[in-house]
């Protein structure tokens, strides 16, 4: 075998490697297209039943309020009910917003940089208002509801029998709260695994830029 004839073979190899190489990460590319699209439908149905879920939330909030079912007889006693009502309405509007968004992001294997980098920024753009709202919001209905009974309590059994008595389910409420933080029952899964569906999806392209220059060179 000469020279020319090595040259075309190894022409040949080449071109054969890279078709390879491409089919190999058009497979990727949609197995990552496949498997964001599925998480994608899953937190567009979570935040609609979420939505619905606030909205219920928020209706027996102010049923609350107007009905009072637990026999207030001061001002202040309302004040985590209308804190409770006023976060879940923020909340709502916010979740509603959120899910405008991302119904209006198309996820396929032409548009499926721009639309992770979409998807992920949908997700931290009102982080830290968000997290400030859902705060208050929990400490209204840890701390300050349970509060709410203490003039009563403090009629049948005195002002620090009835302190103490409020403090048992404070307490319980805190712990348990706590416990499902450090477990990571609040953490934003989603958000993640999409942002390691961008991180592979820039990886592969990365090594595709350096493979092309490679070749050009060559």
């Amino acid at each position: 075998m000469n020279l020319e004839e090595i040259k075309t073979a190894w022409k040949a190899y080449d071109t054969r490697l890279q078709s390879s190489k491409a089919l190999s990460d058009r497979l990727i590319v949609s197995m990552i297209t496949e498997r964001s699209g599925s998480r994608f439908a899953t937190v567009k149905r979570n935040y609609l039943a979420g939505f619905a879920w606030m909205t219920v939330c928020l209706a027996f909030g102010i049923a609350i309020i107007t009905g009072n079912p637990f026999d207030y007889v001061y001002t202040s006693q309302y004040i985590p009910a209308w804190i409770y009502c006023v976060c879940l309405l923020m909340m709502t509007i916010t979740t509603a917003r959120h899910y405008r968004s991302l119904d209006n992001i198309t996820l396929s294997q032409a548009t499926l940089s721009s639309a992770l980098k979409d998807i992920i920024a949908v997700y931290e753009r009102p982080r830290k208002f968000i997290t400030y709202i859902i705060r208050v919001f929990v400490f209204s209905q840890l701390v300050l509801f349970p509060l709410s009974f203490l003039p009563k309590n403090i009629e049948r059994l005195g002002v620090w029998p009835a302190l103490a008595e409020r403090l048992i389910p404070i307490s319980i409420a805190v712990a348990l709260f706590y416990i499902a933080h450090r477990v990571g029952a609040f953490k934003q899964r989603h958000v993640q695994k999409f942002k390691a569906d961008l991180t592979e999806l820039e990886q592969l392209q990365a090594m595709n830029d350096e493979l092309n220059a490679d070749s050009e060179v060559s």
